[in-house]
């Protein structure tokens, strides 16, 4: 397989976030439908899956309609999945109204809202599960908070922190933000960027970038970390072109790690 190549032939595939359930990836994403415009005109949300990364199959739609955002909305920005007791838990952001909760009894919905109102007064969250099963909430644009979620997953258990970030001048201000563990390094991303840490509420250090080109090394690629089949996978979108719309594709690579912690992107390569 090329991973040089978008997931799937129709454009507007966007900030994906993903959720694997045995050999079954599946992939929560915006959906870009503004051809010709310079903004963003995302309608609803696409759910893919997928059981060898190479052919993806649309499998759910989750629409603004049927959370407080309602009919009409045209700014779906991104969310992240988890699923927590055999529920799943779909958090999604709007750049006005914040971040709210949607839950469903499968992965591919219907997703009905759990809240009414939003959860956080921002966007783009990353939901992050620490090794014993505790839930963390991540969000933001440029100074990213977090929190401990209660186990209802709908609820704060803390006062949002903010996770001290040395960029080294180089890590973007920006929001698209993802929270993985590896060896017991905690990685926070933003594009193709990272920061590490030891501890899970920091402080981070920016450390260096996944991948050069594929537009990783802009602020705009927003993506995600996951295991698959015992190795790690990077998904993220990528503009095809910025100054003319913003209609995004999405596009996925192995991670390596070496000895000293540091991640890079494999793009040529065939998965087992």
């Amino acid at each position: 397989m090329n991973f040089l190549r978008p997931l799937i032939d129709e454009a507007g595939m966007s900030d994906p976030h993903a959720l694997v359930r045995g050999d079954t990836v599946y992939l929560f994403t915006g959906h870009d439908v503004g051809f010709g415009v310079p903004d963003w005109v995302m309608p609803d949300w696409r759910i893919y899956h997928s059981t060898d990364l190479q052919t993806w199959d649309h499998v759910g739609t989750i629409r603004p309609d049927d959370c407080y955002l309602g009919g009409g909305c045209a700014s779906c920005w991104a969310g992240d999945i988890v699923e927590r007791g055999g529920v799943f838990f779909w958090y999604f952001s709007h750049p006005q109204k914040g971040t709210g909760v949607m839950r469903a009894e499968r992965p591919e919905g219907p997703y009905t809202d759990a809240l009414g109102h939003a959860l956080v007064a921002s966007f783009d969250p990353t939901i992050f599960i620490e090794d014993d099963g505790t839930p963390y909430l991540i969000y933001g644009h440029g100074d990213y908070k977090i929190a401990r979620l209660k186990d209802n997953m709908i609820e704060l258990a803390e006062e949002p922190r903010l996770l001290p970030l040395d960029r080294r001048g180089v890590f973007p201000v920006m929001d698209k933000n993802s929270l993985h563990k590896h060896n017991g390094i905690y990685y926070l991303s933003c594009s193709g960027y990272y920061a590490t840490s030891d501890k899970l509420y920091g402080p981070y250090v920016h450390r260096g970038l996944v991948g050069e080109g594929m537009g990783l090394d802009t602020p705009y690629a927003h993506g995600d970390f996951f295991v698959w089949k015992g190795d790690w996978y990077h998904v993220w979108c990528k503009y095809r072109d910025r100054d003319h719309d913003r209609i995004r594709d999405c596009f996925l690579a192995p991670v390596v790690y070496d000895a000293s912690g540091a991640m890079r992107d494999l793009f040529n390569v065939t998965p087992v």
